[in-house]
């Protein structure tokens, strides 16, 4: 079996960031080079502009599918089911235990 390298890319690195034009006031994305300041607003062509920290977008693996996300919404509503019934059968117990004059947990 012949063992090939991976590919390398020859893009350089060009990560999307959100930039504020001071002229008009909008608020934009740009893909740039690392380490741009600023950039020409879309909206007016001013040069105004400043690069502001955003948040950065979810990992990979917390974005579900709408299947997924729809198995996952069942699981919830099954052990919340579930939940709900134990925590009122220890309720009636309690009750029942404080009605009777022993101590509750006590069988």
């Amino acid at each position: 079996m012949k063992v090939t390298a991976p590919l390398k890319c020859s893009f350089p690195a060009m990560p999307m960031y959100e930039f504020d034009c001071e002229a008009c006031g909008e608020r934009f994305e740009d893909l740039v080079p690392m380490d741009t300041e600023t950039t020409e607003c879309r909206i007016c062509g001013s040069r105004d502009t400043h690069r502001v920290l955003s948040a950065p977008g979810a990992p990979w693996k917390l974005v579900k599918t709408v299947g997924a996300a729809r198995q996952q919404e069942a699981r919830n509503a099954k052990l919340h089911a579930e939940t709900k019934a134990k925590f009122k059968e220890t309720r009636r117990k309690a009750r029942e235990a404080k009605k009777g004059g022993a101590k509750p947990g006590a069988s």
